[in-house]
């Protein structure tokens, strides 16, 4: 009888560390690589971009009005404080 309940109270803890019957999380809007890309909202974004007067190249745009930005340090900036490196 012992054994039985052994049994059930392993079987009863497989399930729980498994967690059968729950329900998959939710995937995170960028992590959904299945829904199809709506292919006229991106052209007629692309369009709004390309007729904006006001847009400048990305590298005009963060170099900043005063003609450098010395907060910009991260990944590609190509300059850095540090001896040795860019």
């Amino acid at each position: 009888m012992s054994s039985l309940i052994a049994l059930a109270l392993v079987a009863a803890f497989l399930v729980w560390m498994f967690g059968f019957g729950k329900g998959r999380p939710v995937v995170p809007p960028e992590d959904d690589l299945v829904t199809p890309v709506d292919e006229d909202e991106l052209a007629a974004a692309e369009r709004e971009v390309r007729n904006d007067g006001t847009a400048r190249p990305i590298g005009e745009a963060m170099a900043g009005e005063e003609g450098g930005d010395d907060d910009d340090w991260g990944p590609g900036s190509g300059r850095s404080s540090l001896p040795g490196i860019l």
